[in-house]
């Protein structure tokens, strides 16, 4: 498992001087903000929703409700903290309606595109080209997205954030609201309920043989090995 982040020093929102502009008057410096974020917010949705279709919506609504309140931004937090914070909320109102209304509409393993996921696949799967390992790397994504639907909300949310989008844990705790420690504790949990509902998937996975005279890598993946977040 990586080392937990240290507190990097506090750099100038890049974003400031767009979020400027536009409380300036200048409506496209929105659309600038839009095409800066816009891919890792439909990424966060499509995670937390599984649903591909749902997640564009809660992707447009977030963008939505960002130009509305973008007025009264005070840059108490950068902007992609803030829209991210936006989009975790309607992730959580789409959940509740679908909790309200007894959504049943099944999950599909192809909500989260593979790629998505490569942060997290590349901790589970052996890498390397040979087409045996890609696709153990596609069976081991689909039983992702499938554990990753399956995680209670806060679960996923915290796993979402930290190892597939490399958030740090002082900025997961302003996304989510939450204490430091909350973000630890959901961490460690949400990665053991990963590891436990994929269990028979990541024990069949190959061990990666050296080739002859080479010696085995310290670091090498290993069937059964714990979710690590990125390496920080």
């Amino acid at each position: 498992m990586a080392a937990e982040p240290t507190p990097s020093t506090v750099s100038r929102d890049p974003d400031l001087d767009l979020v400027e502009a536009f409380r300036a008057g200048r409506a496209t410096a929105f659309d600038d903000l839009v095409r800066r974020h816009e891919a890792r917010v439909l990424r966060v949705c499509r995670r937390i929703l599984s649903d591909a279709e749902a997640a564009l919506d809660a992707a447009q609504e977030t963008f939505v409700k960002a130009w509305r309140a973008l007025g009264g931004f005070h840059g108490d937090a950068r902007f992609s903290t803030w829209v991210t914070r936006i989009a975790i909320n309607q992730c959580r109102n789409e959940l509740r309606r679908r909790r309200t209304v007894k959504h049943t509409q099944p999950l599909s393993i192809d909500a989260v595109p593979a790629g998505d996921d490569a942060p997290l696949v590349d901790a589970l799967a052996a890498p390397g080209p040979a087409p045996h390992e890609r696709l153990r790397a596609a069976e081991v994504a689909a039983a992702l997205t499938v554990a990753l639907a399956e995680l209670d909300d806060e679960s996923r949310e915290v796993v979402v954030l930290r190892d597939a989008e490399d958030l740090g844990y002082e900025e997961i705790a302003e996304v989510l609201d939450v204490p430091l420690g909350t973000v630890r504790s959901r961490l460690h949990r949400a990665r053991g309920e990963l590891r436990r509902r994929m269990g028979s998937v990541l024990d069949d996975a190959p061990r990666t043989a050296p080739a002859p005279g080479e010696r085995p890598r310290p670091d090498a993946p290993r069937a059964g090995s714990p979710l690590p977040g990125p390496a920080s």
